[in-house]
């Protein structure tokens, strides 16, 4: 029995002088996304890897790309320059076109960088000038218990430069007054994001109602953006007619939020930036919905085409929208954009308010 306690008592000693496991890495960390789809030319930012119970602080690094078949490339490590926001504009403290600029780098930077602290993978604009599209992307991630080489941990898929995003819906509509501030919906026209089947017809200029169409490659690395709101038929209508939409004390977002020049004449009014995307700027929103922009326009601003009207849609009992005193229908605009711009240059936004005419 003696023999046998001292035994014991040799294991337990010798167990307590085996010091116990520090920290912990997972047999199973990975990325959250097989595949990361990356419109060239633009910034864009993966989801951080699920680490899976690893002890932290996680040390990340990119160990080399190959491309679809498996050959090694240098391609997205290759540097180019771009034109990058140091910082994100700001309306409040960017009054002016210099201040704006001083937030403006000509920086050579590979397409492909790498959080060593996150392992978030980020996509520069440089992914415009690389060849291929489809790569592979081995990684190492490490930490006080190890470390572990995950090949083709993500696959990358760039897609074509996108020179217009339609992150979020937008609308042209004909609102109709009831008097007393209320507003019933006459008609909308909507595109409601990138998959929509009429984006092509915007792009080109041959929607009915809303039309991104490039005019100049000028300025070569700022943005201009020419927004004019019209009637139904085209007819441009004056800026001073087109308002900001009232919220609370303040109003939504708008284009005017987000230039350090605004000009105008007597049809269009023009937004300036030192450098794409445009807008810049948030008001109200987040995520997708940064990109919703607002206006209406004044209740004198247009008349409504009633015979347009009813040849397309049908009879209509219009008198709830009678102007006791003017014998006309109650009416204004609701202007909703939701547009990203990338590349520079000078753009025109048009929008045409259906079954409107210009009031005389």
């Amino acid at each position: 029995m003696k023999k046998i306690l001292t035994t014991l008592i040799i294991a337990i000693a010798f167990a307590s002088c085996t010091p116990p496991e520090v920290g912990y890495i997972s047999d199973d960390i990975h990325a959250l996304e097989d595949t990361i789809f990356v419109p060239r030319g633009v910034f864009k930012l993966a989801a951080a890897p699920a680490a899976e119970g690893s002890t932290y602080p996680l040390e990340w690094e990119i160990t080399s790309i190959t491309d679809a078949s498996g050959t090694p490339t240098q391609a997205l490590f290759e540097e180019h320059e771009i034109t990058t926001w140091t910082s994100a504009y700001n309306p409040e403290t960017d009054t002016t076109l210099e201040l704006a600029q001083a937030k403006i780098e000509q920086t050579q930077e590979p397409s492909v960088l790498i959080s060593s602290v996150s392992g978030e993978i980020a996509f520069t604009q440089a992914t415009k000038f690389v060849d291929g599209d489809i790569f592979k992307i081995n990684v190492k991630v490490k930490n006080v218990n190890g470390e572990r080489q995950l090949d083709d941990f993500v696959v990358v898929k760039l897609l074509p430069f996108e020179a217009v995003e339609f992150p979020t819906e937008m609308r042209s509509r004909l609102q109709l007054g009831k008097g007393g501030g209320a507003f019933d919906i006459g008609y909308t026209s909507v595109i409601s994001n990138g998959n929509d089947d009429e984006v092509p017809s915007v792009l080109d200029g041959t929607h009915p109602y809303i039309t991104v169409l490039k005019t100049s490659n000028e300025p070569a690395v700022g943005v201009n953006v020419k927004m004019i709101i019209a009637d139904s038929y085209g007819e441009a209508l004056n800026p001073e007619e087109v308002v900001f939409y009232p919220s609370g004390s303040s109003y939504l977002q708008n284009y005017h939020d987000n230039s350090t020049e605004t000009t105008t004449d007597a049809t269009s009014t023009t937004f300036s930036l030192p450098a794409p995307p445009f807008p810049q700027y948030a008001r109200n929103y987040s995520g997708s919905s940064s990109y919703l922009m607002y206006y209406l326009t004044t209740t004198n601003a247009f008349t409504v085409d009633k015979d347009a009207y009813e040849a397309d849609n049908g009879a209509k009992d219009w008198s709830d929208y009678i102007d006791p005193d003017t014998g006309e229908i109650r009416n204004r605009a609701y202007i909703r954009w939701g547009i990203k711009i990338n590349d520079s240059g000078t753009w025109e936004i048009k929008m045409k308010i259906p079954y409107t005419k210009l009031k005389e």
